[in-house]
């Protein structure tokens, strides 16, 4: 086993018990986390690091949110319309505002994909589809950013705000200096919990400063 993943699973298993604890003393209005993966080593730490990120994140854009461990869900199976097998580690499904996320896939990534699937789900449910300041940043998103394409069925702003969401909670530190511009809204966003109008309106601000 590699030594950065071992570490980083001793950790995680152990900050599980830690969390779970702090978690069901404080839980986020309506969220919930169902592990159907099992009590294996890859399930146990992409539950964990899960449990973790949702510490880290915003009550506002988590409420209500239902996450499933669930590397064998039909979701992941199914093809695009070039034939290929999705290869998504995480996806959110508007309809269910549900998030499913693999456990067989690079577990140790797991608070990443988790971030990222709530930063699509900011992005649908909080007016970020019809944003005057965001399509201005993602025309020119910094030399990380730029190398992101969308999943297949999103588009591809709403896949840069969802990997920039991602970044700001996991690596703001690469975020701020590949994209300063993207971070600062981001964290106008993080710190306000607005919605679309909320947020376009203080980094309009910003920028006029």
């Amino acid at each position: 086993m590699d030594p950065r993943f071992r570490s980083r699973l001793i950790a995680a298993i152990i900050l599980l018990i830690v969390v779970c604890s702090a978690f069901s003393v404080s839980p986020v209005a309506g969220f919930r986390l169902e592990n159907r993966d099992g009590s294996g080593t890859e399930a146990a730490l992409a539950e964990a690091l899960v449990l973790q990120q949702s510490t880290k994140i915003r009550e506002e854009f988590m409420e209500n949110l239902t996450v499933y461990i669930d590397s064998k869900n039909e979701l992941f199976r199914q093809q695009d319309v070039s034939g290929n097998v999705s290869g998504a580690s995480g996806l959110y499904v508007p309809e269910e505002n549900t998030i499913y996320i693999r456990s067989d896939r690079d577990p140790a990534r797991a608070d990443e994909v988790f971030a990222e699937q709530v930063g699509y789900r900011v992005y649908h449910t909080m007016g970020f589809e019809e944003s005057t300041a965001f399509p201005a940043l993602a025309a020119n998103p910094g030399p990380y950013l730029a190398g992101i394409s969308a999943s297949s069925g999103e588009e591809r702003e709403a896949a840069l705000f969802a990997d920039a969401f991602m970044l700001y909670h996991t690596t703001p530190a690469l975020l701020k200096k590949d994209a300063p511009e993207v971070y600062t809204y981001m964290d106008l966003l993080a710190k306000s919990g607005g919605d679309r109008v909320v947020v376009d309106d203080l980094y309009a601000r910003h920028r006029q400063a």
